[in-house]
């Protein structure tokens, strides 16, 4: 089973062009995931600094945090399986990513206090 905050590689097959992405878990009962970029193109996003997130980043990257990935439980436990568990960012960046949880667009009310609610005990 995954926690908030940890990440996974998957092969996202909505980026251009297609391939793996890592993603961070930020809602594990909805299988909801937020993709971690290295460019800050897509808004709102939360810099997740290279140090101290050095096991699993080579530079500092970003945290794409609109609305998310949903996946489900296969994709999941498939990526785990053959490349496990990749690290976790800090829990120092939840208040950030709580605050960009206002600009996701298509997240109802509920799953966004719910969100709230899951980072906020991290």
């Amino acid at each position: 089973m995954i926690s908030p905050l940890q990440i996974i590689r998957i092969h996202d097959g909505t980026i251009t062009p297609p391939g793996p992405k890592m993603v961070v878990c930020i809602h594990p009962g909805q299988g909801w995931y937020y993709r971690i970029n290295s460019k800050n193109h897509w808004k709102p996003a939360v810099l997740i600094a290279r140090d101290p997130h050095h096991k699993f980043l080579d530079h500092d990257s970003y945290l794409e945090c609109g609305d998310p990935l949903e996946l489900d439980d296969f994709v999941v436990e498939e990526s785990i399986r053959f490349k496990g568990i990749l690290g976790q960012i800090s829990p120092a960046l939840c208040p950030e990513i709580i605050a960009a949880l206002k600009d996701a667009r298509y997240l109802k009310e509920i799953d966004k206090d719910d969100i709230r609610a899951i980072l906020g005990k991290c």
